[in-house]
């Protein structure tokens, strides 16, 4: 077993551990072990490109949450990257803008997504919210 699918394997199983029952629970067993074929399923190049991803997001956002205004051109193309970001680990066709808006809700509801975006910037959470709620906005009506 390479390295990388070292890391894979401890990262499905911390997932299973820390969120594996509330997932199930809220999504049922078919969404959670679909989500879990996609990340075993990552080449090293796609787990790459996904972590890039995330770091250009959360450097944005660091960036764009002391402006306040989650409607800015920066703000729309921050979300649509999280947008981008979020479909590498949903099944094919998860993805809705729907889906989009429940997922960052959490982040503001949930204390402990709360927490590792306020890390990031103070008020992080929330402007990232904001700016996914504006987004999907227009392709939700």
């Amino acid at each position: 077993m390479s390295d990388f699918e070292k890391v894979k394997k401890n990262l499905i199983e911390t997932n299973e551990k820390n969120y594996g029952k509330e997932i199930k629970e809220e999504y049922g067993e078919e969404v959670y072990e679909a989500t879990n074929d996609i990340l075993g399923g990552l080449t090293e190049q796609q787990w790459l490109d996904s972590e890039q991803l995330r770091m250009k997001i959360e450097s944005m956002l660091k960036e764009l949450a002391p402006s306040g205004d989650p409607t800015s051109i920066q703000a729309v193309q921050m979300a649509e990257l999280h947008g981008k970001w979020a479909s590498i680990f949903w099944p094919d066709g998860m993805y809705s803008p729907e889906a989009h808006a429940a997922l960052v809700k959490m982040y503001t509801d949930d204390q402990r997504f709360r927490s590792y975006y306020e890390a990031i910037v103070a008020g992080g959470a929330e402007f990232l919210s904001k700016a996914v709620e504006n987004y999907v906005q227009d392709k939700i009506q």
